[in-house]
């Protein structure tokens, strides 16, 4: 069977499906079999949970991934405020966050040096499922 090279640019050639987004050649069937297979997971189940959960809720190429960031990711840590139920942190996000790189076709971290706000939680280690869900 002979087939036009055009049919090749509509399907992912990772998992053969149509693209979700032709022109920037992303899968969203592709993407959330990677996401599955990463080892961005804190340890702990509930938070784990829920960062599958909004992986498994991205849509488009341009959505933010929801990810695990280890803590020896963060450099030049200051803190800033403190709320009822947390100290707030201003750092630098060493590796930078997961974007869709449309002429590689794969997700890649070209941010390096991000500035970012971190949150650290009193009680973190007792986190309810409702708490959770305010997130």
């Amino acid at each position: 069977m002979v087939c036009e090279n055009k049919y090749f640019t509509y399907y992912c050639e990772k998992c053969y499906k149509k693209y979700t987004n032709v022109e920037y050649e992303w899968c969203k069937s592709y993407q959330i079999t990677e996401f599955k297979l990463s080892k961005w997971l804190s340890g702990n189940k509930k938070i784990d949970n829920l960062i599958q959960e909004m992986q498994l809720k991205i849509d488009s190429y341009n959505d933010i991934v929801f990810e695990w960031i280890p803590y020896n990711q963060f450099i030049d840590i200051k803190e800033v405020g403190e709320g009822g139920f947390a100290e707030v942190y201003l750092a630098i996000w060493k590796d930078g966050p997961l974007n869709y790189d449309n002429s590689r076709n794969k997700y890649t971290r070209n941010q390096q040096n991000k500035k970012v706000a971190l949150k650290c939680l009193y009680n973190s280690q007792n986190i309810t499922s409702e708490f959770l869900n305010e997130v």
